[in-house]
């Protein structure tokens, strides 16, 4: 017995002397510890700074743009700078995504959906979702009717929840933003009163605070999910998960009872379609948990981050009034006060444009975008960067690289704007991304930001309300960096025009 006792420790010191050997020239990084890695300098560090991004830009700083580290059980490169970032996006070998216990138990176990795939899977249901997300709206004329009919609601929905008193932003965007996308994906829109949808969005916005942008704890030591289910977080994951499957599955059954066999309505239907069509063939993305999963996923990526962005844009106007005021003159000159904005009126609008640009610069709220992985061992700037690393791309440096930013640390739109005063689009601004992983969502995301800024700005005049908290520009830590909470009195603007707006 005291011969297996000696075994059993000399085994266990050996594994913690094997745990804590870096791979051969691995980037630089912490000095890694027996099963936690560097977790915990990591864990002080994100306490320290109150955002993963930059604890990590901490490490950087130190050890360099190419950043090696372990977490718990996962080997992890963050990669930063401008030239770095796009040589990295742009390499195949980086393209794959973290296949883990987080980014399964939102799949059933499984590698489904278009967010969180990878190979000829990925291919497949990417073509496949926006073959007719095209079909269904995006870049045809409807999209543009549908984005110009929820800015017409949201400036009804607005005006009569100004009137109450102020308004409470940073969920204000939240139904219009998924109506544009979800009149794509399930045929119909939401009303703002609907309570299932409300609920929803709750879930929603606790999904993206309860995870960071590696999946949180509950991926890095998946076996604490059975010592402390509750503190590891993994009881509220499924808790979200769960009810978020309810909602779509609801969606899908809808769509199962009232399928027929004419011409596919939205990309739900078109989905089903195919699951007939291949119910024998095993191999085939086409079943009813694929499209349970692409649901969550357009769900969440597709109304999030935008619906944010719009919500952070406000709230950096309302404590910066001036360039409220620069942003209205400019609509008024071009627009006038008789009419609407529309998307045709973008390319005459040129501060608007680059004031938009600007926004996505400075404000970014995914600093480190979605992760990726390396596929196969890569070989990267002189490094050894081994297969199943999980690679972070810091898009934050990327927007605040001083080789190509003058003063990044400033907000000035005027640095899109050419000498002649128009509009002139950065090659180092990489707000949706580079390269095979490039957001799906785009063209309809552009648009969206676009027409609600815009609508907003010429209807409303916007003051903080000096009944609640000032508005804080820093939000919350998470998978995105979510807006807190704040309120803004809307005051309606006078038109030329009589009338109210439509409403559906």
């Amino acid at each position: 017995m005291l011969d297996l006792i000696y075994l059993f420790f000399a085994l266990a010191c050996l594994y913690c002397i094997y745990d804590c050997i870096k791979p051969r020239n691995y980037p630089p990084g912490p000095a890694w510890l027996p099963f936690f890695g560097c977790i915990l300098k990591f864990g002080w560090l994100r306490s320290k700074h109150g955002y993963i991004y930059t604890a990590l830009q901490e490490l950087s700083r130190t050890y360099g743009p190419i950043l090696g580290l372990k977490l718990g059980n996962q080997n992890v490169v963050v990669i930063s700078t401008y030239d770095l970032v796009k040589k990295g996006l742009l390499q195949e070998e980086f393209n794959s995504r973290p296949d883990g216990f987080f980014f399964r138990v939102r799949a059933f176990g499984k590698r489904k959906g278009v967010l969180f795939i990878e190979g000829p899977m990925w291919t497949q249901c990417r073509r496949f979702t926006m073959r007719h997300l095209r079909t269904f709206g995006i870049g045809q004329s409807t999209m543009r009717e549908r984005l110009t009919l929820e800015a017409q609601n949201l400036i009804s929905h607005l005006e009569r929840t100004s009137e109450h008193g102020p308004v409470l932003m940073h969920t204000v965007f939240d139904v219009a933003v998924l109506n544009s996308l979800w009149f794509m994906i399930a045929g119909h829109r939401f009303l703002y009163e609907d309570p299932k949808l409300q609920e929803a969005l709750v879930l929603v916005h606790d999904a993206f605070r309860l995870t960071d942008t590696l999946g949180g704890v509950i991926s890095q030591m998946p076996f604490l999910r059975f010592v402390i289910p509750e503190l590891s977080g993994y009881n509220e994951l499924m808790r979200i998960l769960e009810n978020l499957w309810r909602f779509l599955d609801e969606e899908i059954e809808m769509h199962e009872k009232d399928q027929s066999n004419d011409q596919p309505r939205d990309l739900i239907d078109a989905f089903l379609s195919e699951i007939y069509k291949n119910n024998e063939n095993e191999d085939t993305i086409f079943d009813r948990e694929n499209l349970l999963v692409l649901c969550l996923d357009l769900f969440l990526a597709g109304s999030k981050t935008t619906s944010d962005t719009l919500a952070t844009t406000f709230l950096f106007l309302s404590l910066h009034p001036e360039w409220l005021k620069i942003l209205q003159a400019e609509l008024d000159d071009v627009v006038g006060r008789s009419r609407p904005p529309t998307e045709d009126d973008l390319s005459s609008l040129p501060m608007t444009e680059a004031f938009l640009a600007e926004v996505q610069r400075y404000l970014i709220l995914a600093p480190l975008g979605v992760p990726h992985r390396t596929e196969k061992n890569v070989s990267f700037n002189g490094y050894q960067i081994p297969k199943d690393t999980i690679i972070l791309f810091d898009y934050h440096s990327v927007h605040n690289d001083k080789t190509y930013w003058d003063q990044p640390e400033e907000f000035r739109p005027q640095r899109f704007l050419d000498e002649q005063g128009r509009f002139s689009q950065s090659n180092y601004s990489l707000p949706f991304g580079l390269g095979k992983r490039r957001c799906l969502g785009e063209q309809l995301a552009r648009s969206s930001l676009f027409l609600f800024l815009a609508y907003i700005v010429h209807y409303f005049d916007l003051e903080t309300s000096t009944e609640h908290a000032r508005p804080d520009l820093n939000g919350y830590d998470g998978f995105t960096i979510s807006p807190k909470p704040y309120y803004l009195k809307l005051t309606r603007r006078r038109s030329d025009h009589p009338g109210t707006i439509a409403t559906w």
